[in-house]
């Protein structure tokens, strides 16, 4: 019986010491990976690589199209329709954690801009930071175990306008638009990224009656939210009078903050007409406007 105890002790020690290697090492073959029995590691997929394609309709020798077995389209044209002969679009290789070969690189940071942000930094020996078109600077590692960390990007998304936000948890958006040639008019577009594990989303507490009995119900509808900023109509000023220039949602949004904070209402309705189709060619970045502000606090769920 000591015996038996004894090699069962010692086999526990044995598969807890190959678990913990292999988080950084990653010693077990991949059938243990993908059969899950390897709990440590994130059963999802991580981003290898990132590119910006751009094409013309009047060259014919120029394709937006790279080899889909191995780039994965963002379904979001970069331009969002405004140009009439050119379009452009974000690829992403990705691959399967325990898909991961010794000769996979991970993204674990992406930066936008026109310099190398490796210059000044101490960044660990054999990484350096690789261009990309459209400013797009990636930093990769070799390291098998960066799957499982926090900084591998697990999921890259587009999200348009000069007043984007990111209210997803465990998503931050870079500071400076895709460095694409557009048109002044044109709406910035913005790399979000996921860093990690997905995160759980916040749960509105359960609406409760107060004690007094009472439950004040607020119903918010036609905000006619934009892609970008929008424009006033017959904007009045402080004076009663039409305002020249004026940006719509960020006076809208502003105005329902007050209200939620005057009023302190138990529950928010969101009753429709928050999105604005004629001046709304990315729907998702206008559904994320609200989010940023206390109607987070009301409602799990957006309005689209």
């Amino acid at each position: 019986m000591r015996t038996i105890t004894q090699l069962a002790a010692l086999l526990v020690t044995i598969l807890l010491f190959l678990f913990v290697v292999d988080t950084r090492y990653r010693l077990l073959p991949h059938s243990l990976h993908s059969a899950n029995f390897n709990f440590l590691h994130y059963p999802g997929l991580v981003i290898t690589d990132v590119t910006v394609t751009t094409c013309s309709s009047l060259n014919p020798f120029s394709s937006c199209t790279l080899d889909s077995p191995l780039w994965h389209r963002v379904e979001k044209e970069l331009y969002l329709g405004s140009r009439w002969v050119s379009s452009a679009h974000l690829y992403v290789q990705r691959k399967k954690e325990e898909e991961l070969t010794t000769a996979d690189k991970i993204v674990v940071g992406l930066r936008v801009g026109r310099l190398d942000p490796g210059i000044g930094e101490n960044l660990q020996q054999a990484e350096t930071w690789e261009a990309r078109p459209a400013g797009i600077w990636l930093l990769r590692s070799s390291k098998l175990h960066e799957s499982d960390s926090d900084r591998a990007i697990t999921a890259i998304d587009v999200l348009f306008g000069a007043d984007v936000v990111e209210p997803r948890l465990g998503w931050t958006i870079t500071q400076t638009p895709l460095l694409l040639d557009a048109s002044a008019n044109a709406h910035a577009a913005r790399l979000s990224l996921r860093h990690g594990r997905p995160k759980s989303e916040k749960k509105a507490a359960p609406p409760r009656v107060r004690k007094d009995g009472r439950f004040k119900i607020l119903q918010v509808s036609d905000l006619h939210l934009s892609t970008g900023v929008g424009s006033c109509r017959d904007a009045l000023d402080d004076k009663g009078e039409v305002k020249g220039k004026c940006d719509a949602d960020p006076r809208a949004l502003d105005f329902v903050d007050r209200i939620l904070d005057d009023e302190k209402p138990d529950m928010v309705v969101l009753s429709g007409d928050q999105v604005n189709g004629d001046t709304a060619p990315d729907v998702q970045s206008v559904c994320l406007l609200p989010s940023p502000t206390d109607l987070l606090d009301y409602t799990p769920l957006l309005p689209c």
